[in-house]
């Protein structure tokens, strides 16, 4: 089964698709929405609810600055993408962003046959005239948090604690350790997974760990904070979520990376090629917990300052970053 989500009246189509209308906030700084520019949020496996909320975050921004007519359309069976796809493009609809990991084969297909609709896999490595992909390239970032992290670790043990998630966590664990390592130059890297992943660590010595994950599991939350062991996250919700187990997040803001593609379709200066966002664009950035002690705010915003400052100058470089 389908829904569909969208920003005005919709009248049901002549197929098995369950419409929804949501009233959008109106204020009087609220742009009329332009039938003449349309946007669409096709999630087309199931993510995480992090990923999920950044997406419709930038559905919303997409809406109000843009003031395009948007909607959601959640595909509930995999078989039906390919059918939701077509059923975009011969609407007319001008920009597709296929959220979650698109079939490759049905999104390349489908952009042929429809070739004045942009579809845009995010994140994906997608390209063709009318197709592109948004990519994050967190190595820079997963520096800046390790770098953050080597400064509260009393005694400099590694720890990675991995969860499940999209294929970006790996790139910023390395960068996680580079960062941590340039603080804490002799010192090994203990990984665990999961809850029983916490005890590992725990067992180690670790006090500081990165939680690669994008969806996160209340229990491994709770056994970082029985175990004592502080957590530099990805998803910045969680550092009110568990305050006194946070220490930092990493931050990637999805709902500005569409913006900016949906302007370039909007102006008609889009090109199919990847939009690859790394820590210079804006997009991707680390968050300190503002409640840290006050010692260790100091050392974790230091930290965090003097790693920016090493890649600024071009002290930092990384082997699998690039566009």
């Amino acid at each position: 089964m389908v829904w569909i989500v969208r920003n005005q009246p919709l009248k049901l189509v002549a197929s098995a698709v369950t419409l929804v209308l949501v009233t959008a906030a109106c204020g009087p700084d609220k742009q009329p929405t332009d039938t003449s520019f349309s946007v669409r949020m096709l999630t087309v496996r199931t993510i995480s609810g992090r990923w999920e909320r950044s997406a419709e975050r930038g559905l919303g921004r997409i809406a109000a600055e843009l003031g395009a007519d948007v909607a959601r359309v959640r595909v509930e069976e995999p078989a039906d993408e390919r059918q939701l796809l077509a059923e975009q493009g011969r609407a007319g609809v001008h920009l597709v962003f296929c959220v979650g990991g698109s079939s490759e084969s049905a999104l390349y297909s489908v952009a042929t046959e429809f070739p004045k609709t942009v579809f845009v896999q995010l994140p994906g490595r997608a390209r063709a005239a009318n197709v592109a992909g948004i990519r994050f390239l967190p190595e820079e970032v997963g520096y800046l948090a390790g770098a953050v992290a080597g400064a509260l670790a009393p005694d400099g043990r590694l720890g990675l604690l991995r969860g499940g998630g999209q294929p970006w966590l790996e790139p910023l664990e390395e960068g996680y350790v580079a960062g941590f390592k340039s603080r804490w130059r002799r010192t090994r890297v203990t990984v665990g997974e999961g809850a029983d992943g916490v005890w590992q660590l725990s067992s180690a010595g670790v006090m500081v760990s990165l939680y690669a994950a994008d969806s996160s599991d209340p229990q491994v939350l709770a056994a970082a904070h029985d175990a004592g062991i502080q957590l530099v996250v990805t998803d910045p919700e969680l550092i009110d979520v568990a305050a006194h187990t946070v220490v930092a997040a990493v931050d990637v803001d999805v709902a500005e990376a569409m913006l900016r593609v949906s302007r370039e379709v909007r102006d008609r200066t889009f090109a199919g090629r990847e939009f690859a966002f790394d820590l210079g664009s804006g997009v991707l950035d680390v968050v300190v917990n503002p409640e840290l002690a006050p010692d260790s705010l100091a050392a974790a915003n230091e930290a965090l300052e003097e790693a920016r400052a090493e890649i600024t100058a071009g002290l930092v470089e990384f082997d699998g970053l690039g566009l």
